[in-house]
């Protein structure tokens, strides 16, 4: 009787202890979600893992469910809370990735449609010009951006090395049709072009460097990391827009000596990662210092290489920009669509009296980017007065 009772005991106090562990593992899994969701706080330079954490906030945002419904199902409601508490702290980040935006909730088009721009950011992957299997046949990519008919398009990788979009094959069955619609382009020689409706003064972002890699490798070749366009619209209004490209993570080098980083061997992925979260913060330092000086209506487009909520985009948004896709956007859009990597790393965002109404992602073409185009009412005041 005596080894029956000390038999009992000791199985309760192990279903108590695995009770325990249960929970524990549950708290370190909520506790992880919450410091992935707010780790873009951390400069990189600080602590290197900062940017990764970040990076994982959606997988474990996926897992969330899951240990919601195990939790459930095994009746563990401590658990049960832990994940609901988590959930709710990361709720603001949350809606930055995936807003549930309600076409009711939205602000309404103006009457007036001459209020209206829109506006396109697209890093084009310079039309696959150095892709032998795609680069003679006619452009997905423009044909894209020319079914989509925005009123500006800001272009990152619009043409490689310089080359003139003459010198592109697979943009010349729709170049007349480009130059009949988009009667105002500008070709950088980093790739940061622009097609407008509407004339523009242009002007370059930064000190002209040459261009840098995670391997310490620079190019032969002078660019900027941003450019401004100033847009001359009918009404007068001033309006700049801010076109970026920041450095990318390198997951892949080309055979070509045209499209690789570097002719020396390369680090390590982990290392190229982490170089390129330096290069980084940098290239968003320069393009806050822009936003700053730049006037009271701007856009700021372009390809960051990195997600919502990383320390480079809390530093180009800063206190006074707003993000136009999760203010009219709806659902999870992921504009990088390569390497099994579904992140929005393209952006727009904006300031003044100007109001993002409606922001569609756009499929197809033939880059490894999804553009993304938003809809502005670009007087607000203006449509308040009547």
């Amino acid at each position: 009787m005596a080894r029956s009772t000390f038999d009992y005991n000791r199985r309760r106090r192990r279903k108590k202890r695995h009770n325990w562990l249960f929970e524990i593992l549950v708290a370190l899994f909520a506790l992880i979600l919450v410091i992935c969701a707010y780790a873009g706080k951390i400069n990189p330079s600080s602590f290197f893992a900062a940017p990764f954490l970040t990076l994982a906030y959606m997988p474990m945002l996926l897992l969330v469910p899951i240990v919601f419904l195990i939790s459930a199902l095994c009746r563990r409601w401590i658990a049960v809370l832990t994940v609901i508490v988590a959930f709710v702290a990361t709720l603001p980040v949350f809606k930055l990735y995936v807003p549930l935006n309600n076409a009711e909730e939205l602000p309404p088009m103006p009457a007036d449609t001459t209020l209206l721009l829109k506006v396109m950011t697209y890093n084009v992957l310079s039309f696959n010009y150095n892709e032998p299997d795609k680069a003679a046949a006619p452009s997905p990519t423009m044909k894209l951006i020319l079914d989509a008919n925005p009123d500006v398009v800001l272009i990152q990788e619009g043409n490689p090395s310089g080359i003139s979009w003459n010198e592109i094959p697979a943009i010349q069955p729709y170049i007349n049709q480009v130059n009949a619609r988009y009667p105002y382009c500008y070709n950088g020689v980093e790739g940061l072009n622009i097609m407008s409706k509407y004339p523009f003064t242009a002007r370059s972002i930064g000190q002209e460097q040459y261009t840098r890699t995670v391997l310490g490798f620079s190019r032969n070749q002078s660019a900027y990391v941003a450019r401004a366009f100033d847009l001359q619209l009918p009404s007068g209004k001033q309006l700049r827009l801010l076109n970026f490209r920041f450095q990318s993570y390198h997951l892949s080098f080309g055979k070509n000596q045209n499209v690789r980083i570097s002719p020396d061997a390369k680090p390590a992925p982990l290392e190229r990662m982490r170089r390129s979260f330096g290069l980084r913060n940098d290239d968003a330092l320069t393009v806050r210092k822009a936003i700053d000086a730049s006037p009271a209506n701007v856009i700021v487009c372009g390809d960051m290489n990195d997600v919502p909520t990383s320390h480079v985009y809390r530093v180009v948004r800063g206190e006074d920009m707003r993000d136009a896709w999760s203010e009219t956007g709806r659902g999870y859009a992921y504009t990088f669509n390569r390497h099994n990597l579904p992140y929005r790393i393209d952006h727009i965002m904006y300031r003044g009296d100007l109001e993002a109404v409606a922001a569609q992602r756009l499929e197809g073409g033939s880059s490894d980017h999804y553009p993304l185009m938003v809809t502005f009412d670009i007087d607000v005041t203006k449509d308040k007065t009547k």
